[in-house]
C-alpha cells in the first residue's frame, strides 16, 4: 500500500507537469504551474510524513517483537533506554517524553500512562500539518475557480462591434478568455481530486500502522490504564486475602442474623468466610472511614466539592482498598449496611463544618443499585437531614449507572423523591453511551458523572459525549482525570468540573479541610 501512494503521488505530480505542458495559453499555464507548486508542497509536508510515520510504526512493532523474542526480563526494561525506537525523528522525539514520563510514574508507584495519550491522530496530526494540508484541495478547487473569473473577464473586456473586424477579434478573444476558464477549472478539479485521494491514502495507511503498533504495545510493553488498574486491584485484594487468613479468626459471621457470634459462614467463597467476620467488626470498631477526593472548577482549579470514598483502615493491615471488601459485600448484600454508616459518617462531618462556623462543601456520597432495591433510600436522605440539621445542596447523591439501567423504575421513584427534597442528583459511573439511557423512562438526573476510565479517552469520543450533552441540555462532570492532555481535552470539550488522580488523590479529612480552607484564603 505504501508503494501504491508514493506511485500515486508521482502520478498526480506528473499530470501536472503535463496539464500545464498542454495549457493552451500562458496564463492557463502560470495558473497550473501555481496549482502544481500546491500540490508539490502538500505531497511534501502531507503526504510524505505520514507515510514515513506509518513506515515508523511497522519499525516500532519490530522492535517490539525483537524485544519480546530476546527478553530476559520485561519488554519495556529493553525499549527504555531506546534512542531511535521508531527510527523517525519527531515520532522518535515523541517517544522519548513518553519514556521519561514512564520513569518518573515507575518511581512513585502510579499508573502507567498510555501510550496513546503520547502518539495518537491528533498528536500527528499536528506534527504533519493536517490542518493546512487538508485545505489543499479546497486551495486547488479555488485556483480553477479564480482561473474561470480571470478567463471570462479577459474575453468580456476585448468585446468590441463597431466594425466587422472588431467583432471577430472580440469573438476570439471571448472563446480564448473561456477556454482558460474551462482549463483552469477542470485542472483545478483534477488535481483537487486526485490530491485528495492520495492524501487520504497515506493518512488511513499510518493510521492502520499507528493501530497495529499501539495493539502490539499494550499487549505485550504496557497495557492499557484500564487493564492496570483492574490487573492492581484483583492483585491488591489477592493479598490482602491472604494476609487475612493469617490472621487470627473473628467469630463467625451468620448473614442470616446479620451479627457477629454464631457458627462461621457455611457457604459463598472463601474470600467471604475471611472477610465477613473481619468486615462486620471492622464496622462496629469504626474502622470503615471515608476520603474525599476534591472536585475542582476546571479552568480555576479552586475546589467546589468533593466525593466521599469509602476506605477499610485495618488495626493490623492500615489503609485497604475498597477492591478488597467491596465485591463481597455487593454480593451477599451487606453493602447497604457499610452504605448507611458511611452516609451518617458524612453528614456528621457536615454538621461539625456549620457548628464550626465554616460554609460546607458539597459532598457527594454514592448510591448502589443494592440500597435502592433494598431500602427506601429519599426516605433515608431526608432523616439524616432533619437529624443533623443540613441544607439538601450541602449533599450530592450519586447514583451508580448500572441502577438506571437495571432497576429504573425505582430508580426514577427515588430520583425525583430527592430532587423534590432538594437533593442534587448525579448519574455515576458514566461510560459516554447515550443510547441505554434513551431507553430509559423519566431519567431526571441533575448531571452525568463521565468516567474517563470506561471510555477511550481520545478527545473524538469526549468532544462527542459533550456535544450530545449540550444537545440534551445535560451537565457532564468528569472523574478519572489521569494526565494535563485529558485535562486540556474536558477544557476544550467545555466541561467546568472534574475530579482525578492528576488533580488529586483521595486525602484523609483533615487535610481536605487544609486544602479548603487554602483554597478560600
Amino acid at each position: 500500500m505504501r508503494r501504491t501512494v508514493y506511485i500515486f503521488t508521482i502520478f498526480i505530480l506528473l499530470c501536472g507537469i503535463a496539464l500545464a505542458a498542454y495549457a493552451p495559453d500562458g496564463l492557463s499555464m502560470a495558473f497550473i504551474i501555481v496549482m502544481e507548486v500546491v500540490v508539490a508542497l502538500g505531497a511534501l509536508f502531507g503526504v510524505l510524513p505520514a507515510m514515513q510515520y506509518a513506515r515508523g510504526f511497522l519499525t516500532g512493532v519490530r522492535g517490539i517483537d525483537r524485544a519480546v523474542e530476546n527478553r530476559t526480563g520485561s519488554a519495556w526494561t529493553m525499549l527504555e533506554t531506546e534512542e531511535d525506537f521508531f527510527h523517525q525523528g519527531t515520532l522518535d522525539e515523541i517517544f522519548r517524553s513518553y519514556q521519561q514520563k514512564l520513569k518518573s510514574q515507575r518511581e512513585s508507584g502510579q499508573v502507567l500512562s498510555d501510550v496513546s495519550d503520547y502518539i495518537n491522530d491528533d498528536v500527528l496530526a499536528l506534527h504533519s500539518w493536517q490542518s493546512i494540508i487538508l485545505q489543499i484541495p479546497g486551495t486547488l478547487t479555488g485556483l480553477g475557480i479564480l482561473g474561470t473569473f480571470v478567463g471570462l473577464i479577459i474575453g468580456i473586456r476585448g468585446i468590441g462591434f463597431s466594425t466587422v473586424g472588431a467583432a471577430l477579434t472580440s469573438v476570439q478573444t471571448l472563446l480564448g478568455g473561456i477556454q482558460v476558464a474551462f482549463y483552469t477549472s477542470i485542472c483545478g478539479v483534477i488535481l483537487s481530486l486526485l490530491f485528495n485521494i492520495v492524501y487520504r491514502m497515506a493518512w488511513n495507511v499510518m493510521m492502520r500502522n499507528l493501530g497495529i503498533f499501539t495493539e502490539s504495545f499494550h499487549k505485550n510493553v504496557v497495557p492499557p490504564v484500564a487493564d492496570q488498574a483492574r490487573y492492581r486491584e484483583s492483585r491488591t485484594a489477592r493479598q490482602i486475602t491472604e494476609l487475612l487468613e493469617r490472621l487470627p479468626r473473628n467469630q463467625g459471621f451468620s448473614l442470616a442474623g446479620g451479627s457477629l457470634g454464631g457458627a462461621p459462614v457455611a457457604s459463598g467463597t472463601d474470600a467471604e468466610q475471611i472477610l465477613m467476620p473481619q468486615i462486620v467488626s471492622a464496622l462496629r470498631d469504626g474502622e470503615f472511614i471515608f476520603l474525599l477526593q476534591p472536585r475542582y472548577e476546571l479552568n480555576t482549579r479552586k475546589i467546589v466539592g468533593a466525593e466521599a470514598l469509602v476506605r477499610w483502615n485495618h488495626k493490623k493491615l492500615g489503609l485497604l482498598s475498597p477492591a478488597v471488601f467491596i465485591p463481597v459485600l455487593e454480593s451477599n448484600g451487606y453493602i447497604t449496611k457499610l452504605d448507611q454508616y458511611i452516609w451518617e459518617q458524612v453528614c456528621i462531618t457536615l454538621r461539625r463544618w456549620i457548628d464550626e462556623g465554616l460554609r460546607p462543601m458539597p459532598l457527594s456520597i454514592n448510591v448502589t443499585k443494592t440500597d435502592i432495591l433494598a431500602m427506601d433510600v429519599a426516605d433515608c436522605f431526608e432523616n439524616l437531614l432533619k437529624k443533623y440539621r443540613l441544607p439538601p445542596r450541602s449533599l450530592e447523591i450519586e447514583i451508580a449507572q448500572n441502577a438506571y439501567l437495571q432497576a429504573a423504575e425505582a430508580v426514577t421513584d427515588t430520583e425525583t423523591r430527592l430532587r423534590a427534597a432538594g437533593f442534587r442528583v448525579v448519574m455515576d459511573g458514566f461510560d459516554g453511551d447515550y443510547i441505554p439511557l434513551g431507553n430509559t423512562a423519566g431519567f431526571q438526573a441533575d448531571a452525568l458523572k463521565l468516567d474517563l476510565r470506561r471510555t477511550d479517552g481520545s478527545p473524538d469520543t469526549l468532544t462527542a459525549a459533550f456535544e450530545q450533552a449540550r444537545v440534551l441540555k445535560m451537565n457532564l462532570v468528569a472523574e478519572g482525570i489521569e494526565n494535563m492532555e485529558q485535562l486540556a481535552t474536558l477544557r476544550k470539550c467545555g466541561c467546568t468540573e472534574g475530579q482525578g488522580f492528576f488533580l488529586s488523590m483521595p486525602v484523609p479529612l483533615d487535610e481536605f479541610e487544609a486544602m479548603m480552607n487554602g483554597d478560600k484564603a
